[in-house]
C-alpha cells in the first residue's frame, strides 16, 4: 500500500479499536538482542566550554564513528572513533568548545540494518538542521516564564496550528507561519482595529491551555515550504525548523522557547501534541537514527521480522523495549524541564503501553502535579500489544479523549451523513453520560475526560454540520448556526476538561475537507475576516468561556462532588436539564439549571422553584444577566427556542 493511502488512514482519523487479547492469543514479536543491554548514563552531546562528550546508544554496532562538521552542510568533517561501554553506549569526547558546532554519527556492525555509508542523527539531539541533516550542538540560555498556576479542572483547551493560525495575509501579523508570530502584541485584522488577531485573540477568547500540532521535527521540505500538520515526525527532541526564521542553526529552540514564554505571560499553558507511537525514519529506507544505530530494536516487528503497523503509517515505536521507553521518557521530561511547556497530547496512545505511560506520569507529576497529560486511546491497525483503551487511565493520573461523547453530539465520524443529538435530539442517555464526566461510562474521575465535538481530525464543526443536514431541507442556515451555539454550549457546561480547534468559535470550514493534512493553505489557514462574519458565534464561545471560568460548579476535580451537584430534571422528548448545585462552597451560585433543547421546536420544561435569573440563552452567553429574551420563564415552566441552550442560577 502506498504510504500517501497509509497516512490518509491515520491522519483523516480512521482508528481501530481492539478489545483486549488472552494471553495464548496475543500477536507474537520479534525479541532483541539489545533487550539484554539498559543504560542509565547521560546520553546526547553533553556540554561544557572546555569539551563535550557524545555518547550514544547502541549495543549491536561493531564500531561507531563521530564526525564534527563546521558548517551545516558540505565540508569536511573530523573524525573519531568511539569507545563502547559495558552497557551498550559509545562514547567519545571532543577537546574544544563544540557550542554551534554540527555532528552525525555513522554505525558499522554484522547486521544488514547498519550502512556505513550513511550518516546518522543523534537520537537525542537538540536541534537538526533538517529532518534528514545534522544534529547541532546546543546551548541555550532563553529564560521562559514560569507557567501559569492553576488546577488541571480549570483547563480549557484551545488546539491551533502554528501557520494555520498566524499565515492570513490580513491578520496583521508579521512573521506569518513561525513561533515568533505568537511574540507579537496589538496584531488586528486589516483594516480593523477593533478584530484582535494571534496572539491577543486568544487573550480575549479567554482560552487558558494551547494544544500545540506537533513540532517535533518532522519530515517536510521546509526548504520549499511544504505544508504539514506534523504527525510524520522524526526527530522528538528538536523544535521543526518550518517555524524558525532560520533552519540550519539553533534559532529554533531560542524562538519555540519565546514563543512559550509569550503565552506563559498572558496566563495561557502550551501542551505540546506529541507522536511518539511511530516515526518515519524506515520509511522507503530512510535509516536516519534509531533504525540506523540499533537496527530492528525500536520498533514492533512480526517473527518474520516484518514490521507491525497499529499507527498505518508503516511501522510503531516499541515503547516497552526498555532504552525505548527511556528515551521517551527523558524526551518529555527534557520539553518540561527545558522549555516549561505544561503537559502533552499523546498521538495515538492506545499504542504507547500502559507501563510506559504510567511512568511518564509518575515522573512529570513529581515535576509538577498539574501538567496536562493526555492522549488518543485508541491504534490504526493491528497490534501485538494490548491497547491502552478507555479505561485503561482510571485513577492513573491522565485523561483521554471522549469520543463516545463527540460521536453522540454530533453523530459518527464515520459517516459523515449520520446526525448526533445537536441535529436531531437523538443519543439523550448517551449526552447525559458526557456532562457529568462519563463517570458513568469509562472514567473515575472528570478530570480523564477531554470533552469535544472538533479537533483536526476529520470534519470542522461547522463543514459536519452540513454534511449531515444537507438533504434535510427543514434545516437551514440559522439552524446550523444555531446546532454550532447547542453544541459549544454543552462542551463548555459539562463535567470534564473543554477542548476545541481554533476556528471552530467563528464557524471555520475547510470546504468539506475532512483529512488536510497536506493541502495548501487556502484549505488550512484561519481567515481572520471570519470572525467578523460571524461575530456573534465568537462571542458566545467568548462568553461561555468566561461564564465556565466564572464558576467553579462546572468543573468539578471528583467523581464524588459530580454525583453530588448535578440532578438530572424531566425533560421532553429531545431535551436535556439539569440542575447543579455548588456542593462546595466556592461558587457565588447557590444552584444552576442547564437545559438542552435539540428539537426542532420550541421546549418547555418544568424547573424547581427559585429565584433563577438568566445567563446563557439561544444568542447570548457571559457572566452577566440576561434581561430580555426569546426565553422566558412563566409559573415554574421554562420556554426555550429551537436548537439552543440556556443556563439559569440562583445567586446565594
Amino acid at each position: 500500500m502506498k504510504l500517501m493511502l497509509l497516512v490518509f488512514i491515520v491522519f483523516g482519523g480512521v482508528f481501530v479499536y481492539k478489545l483486549p487479547r488472552p494471553e495464548h492469543l496475543r500477536l507474537k514479536q520479534l525479541s532483541h538482542p539489545a533487550d539484554a543491554y539498559y543504560s542509565d548514563l547521560p546520553l546526547g552531546a553533553i556540554y561544557s566550554a572546555e569539551k563535550t562528550t557524545f555518547r550514544v546508544f547502541a549495543p549491536t554496532a561493531s564500531k561507531l564513528e563521530l564526525r564534527i562538521y563546521e558548517r551545516p552542510e558540505g565540508g569536511v568533517p573530523t573524525k573519531y572513533d568511539m569507545t563502547r561501554n559495558p552497557d551498550g553506549t559509545w562514547e567519545a569526547t571532543v577537546e574544544r568548545d563544540c557550542n554551534g558546532l554540527y555532528y552525525t554519527y555513522v554505525a558499522f556492525g554484522e547486521d544488514p540494518g547498519f550502512d556505513p555509508n550513511r550518516e546518522l542523527v543523534d537520537p537525542y539531539a537538540k536541534a537538526v538542521t533538517a529532518y534528514n541533516g545534522r544534529a547541532i550542538v546546543v546551548v541555550d540560555t532563553t529564560e521562559v516564564a514560569d507557567r501559569p498556576n492553576f488546577p488541571i479542572q480549570d483547563a480549557i483547551i484551545y488546539e491551533l496550528h502554528i501557520r494555520d493560525y498566524t499565515i492570513d495575509l490580513d491578520s496583521g501579523i508579521q512573521r506569518r507561519g513561525k513561533y515568533l508570530a505568537f511574540t507579537e502584541e496589538g496584531t488586528h485584522l486589516y483594516g480593523r482595529a477593533d478584530i484582535s488577531t494571534g496572539l491577543d485573540h486568544l487573550t480575549e477568547l479567554g482560552v487558558n491551555v494551547v494544544q500545540v500540532m506537533p513540532v517535533m521535527e518532522f519530515m517536510s521540505d521546509e526548504a520549499n515550504d511544504q505544508y504539514g500538520w506534523g504527525y510524520d515526525s522524526v526527530h522528538f527532541n528538536t523544535p521543526d525548523g518550518w517555524y524558525a526564521t532560520e533552519r540550519h542553526t539553533a534559532a529554533r529552540v531560542r524562538e519555540l522557547k519565546l514563543m512559550i514564554d509569550a503565552l506563559h505571560k498572558r496566563g495561557i499553558k502550551v501542551v505540546l501534541d506529541a507522536v511518539y507511537n511511530h516515526t518515519m525514519e524506515v520509511q522507503r529506507q530512510r535509516l536516519l537514527s534509531f533504525e540506523g544505530l540499533v537496527p530492528g530494536y525500536y520498533y514492533r516487528r512480526r517473527p518474520d521480522g516484518t514490521f507491525y503497523n497499529g499507527s498505518g503509517v508503516g511501522n510503531e515505536f516499541r515503547t516497552e523495549a526498555p532504552m525505548a521507553r527511556r528515551f521517551i521518557v527523558d524526551s518529555v521530561k527534557m520539553w518540561v524541564t527545558e522549555y516549561k511547556v505544561d503537559g502533552f497530547r499523546f498521538d495515538l496512545m492506545g499504542l504507547i503501553d500502559l507501563e510506559t505511560i504510567e511512568q511518564i506520569v509518575r515522573e512529570l507529576r513529581a515535576i509538577e502535579p498539574n501538567l496536562l497529560i493526555y492522549g488518543e486511546p485508541w491504534a490504526a491497525g493491528e497490534t501485538p500489544i494490548e491497547v491502552t483503551t478507555k479505561g485503561k487511565q482510571r485513577s492513573k493520573g491522565f485523561a483521554v479523549f471522549n469520543d463516545h461523547f463527540r460521536d453522540a453530539l454530533k453523530g459518527n465520524v464515520f459517516d459523515a451523513k449520520q446526525k448526533g443529538f445537536v441535529q436531531s435530539g437523538i443519543n439523550v442517555e448517551a449526552v447525559k453520560k458526557g456532562v457529568i464526566g462519563s463517570i458513568d461510562d469509562f472514567a473515575d474521575s472528570p478530570l480523564e475526560s477531554i470533552n469535544y465535538v472538533e479537533c483536526h481530525d476529520n470534519h470542522t464543526f461547522r463543514d459536519r454540520l452540513y454534511t449531515s443536514t444537507f438533504y434535510d431541507s427543514s434545516i437551514t442556515d440559522a439552524d446550523r448556526r444555531a446546532m454550532n451555539k447547542l453544541g459549544a454550549a454543552i462542551i463548555f457546561t459539562s463535567q470534564g476538561i473543554p477542548f476545541f480547534q481554533a476556528g471552530q468559535e467563528f464557524l471555520r470550514s475547510k470546504g468539506g475537507d475532512e483529512n488536510s493534512y497536506n493541502k495548501p493553505d487556502s484549505v488550512n489557514a484561519i481567515r481572520w475576516s471570519e470572525k467578523v462574519a460571524n461575530y456573534d458565534v465568537y462571542s458566545y464561545y467568548r462568553g461561555l468561556i468566561h461564564l465556565r471560568k466564572a464558576h467553579p460548579m462546572f468543573r468539578y476535580a471528583s467523581a464524588e462532588a459530580v454525583r453530588k451537584a448535578v440532578k438530572f430534571l424531566q425533560a421532553p422528548e429531545r431535551v436535556v436539564a439539569f440542575m447543579l448545585e455548588d456542593v462546595e462552597g466556592k461558587d457565588s451560585w447557590k444552584r444552576a439549571v442547564v437545559i438542552y433543547n435539540a428539537a426542532a421546536g420550541l421546549a418547555k420544561v418544568n424547573v424547581p422553584d427559585g429565584k433563577w435569573k438568566l445567563y446563557v440563552d439561544n444568542l447570548r452567553a457571559g457572566t452577566e444577566e440576561i434581561t430580555a429574551s426569546q426565553v422566558k420563564l412563566e409559573s415554574g415552566i421554562v420556554r426555550i427556542p429551537a436548537f439552543s441552550a440556556i443556563v439559569l442560577a440562583e445567586s446565594r
